[in-house]
């Protein structure tokens, strides 16, 4: 049974694809996300926006306890947002928590330079938190990685989303040639379906105390 305690931490991921003009989703959506920062047990957010499919977008948002996160999503305020982003999107939703973060540095906004990676596992869901581990490794020797963060679904068994950041896009171009890691994520799907995006870095922004 997952873990739904209240007082836990939990990541609450979003997959927007926007119907109609990304400004106004972009600016209505930066609204919301300003809410949320000043919001009770919020820690952090990252949006990310995906390279190939533009009008697709990730959010996952930090929560120090899951209870602040309801407490939020009865609030008045949230709801209106809702209403006013509901028309503009086709949306996905999951619940999460970390399992491995590597924290080293940020990552540029703007830039070409975060990989959001989709995984659902079908076998050893430890042994593939091992081998996303070793890749952030390598990684890690080859200068300008900023980090990563690996989370499991509390909804859907052998779900993880995954974020790899690096300082700029140059950084970022030069990990994802090597041939080391696509021998690391060739290995990584064997066990598991990946789906894996180069997105650019929109927003990273901590609480508003």
């Amino acid at each position: 049974m997952p873990d739904r305690s209240l007082h836990k931490p939990v990541a609450v991921i979003n997959r927007f694809e926007v119907k109609g003009d990304a400004a106004t989703f972009e600016r209505l959506f930066r609204e919301h996300s300003q809410f949320l920062r000043r919001r009770d047990d919020f820690d952090f957010l990252v949006t990310v926006r995906l390279v190939e499919r533009p009008d697709v977008y990730a959010h996952i948002g930090h929560w120090r306890t899951l209870r602040g996160f309801l407490d939020t999503v009865n609030d008045r305020t949230f709801q209106l947002h809702v209403k006013e982003l509901g028309p503009l999107v086709d949306a996905e939703a999951d619940q999460a928590v970390s399992v491995a973060r590597v924290l080293r540095e940020n990552a540029v906004v703007g830039a070409e330079n975060v990989v959001l990676t989709r995984v659902t596992v079908r076998e050893d869901p430890y042994a593939f938190e091992r081998g996303y581990a070793e890749m952030n490794e390598h990684f890690g020797t080859l200068g300008g990685f900023g980090g990563s963060d690996l989370l499991r679904s509390t909804l859907l068994p052998g779900r993880y989303t995954g974020l790899q950041w690096w300082r700029n896009t140059a950084d970022c171009d030069r990990a994802l040639d090597s041939a080391e890691y696509r021998a690391l994520r060739h290995a990584l799907g064997r066990r598991a379906d990946i789906e894996v995006d180069r997105t650019r870095h929109v927003a990273y922004e901590r609480v508003i105390g």
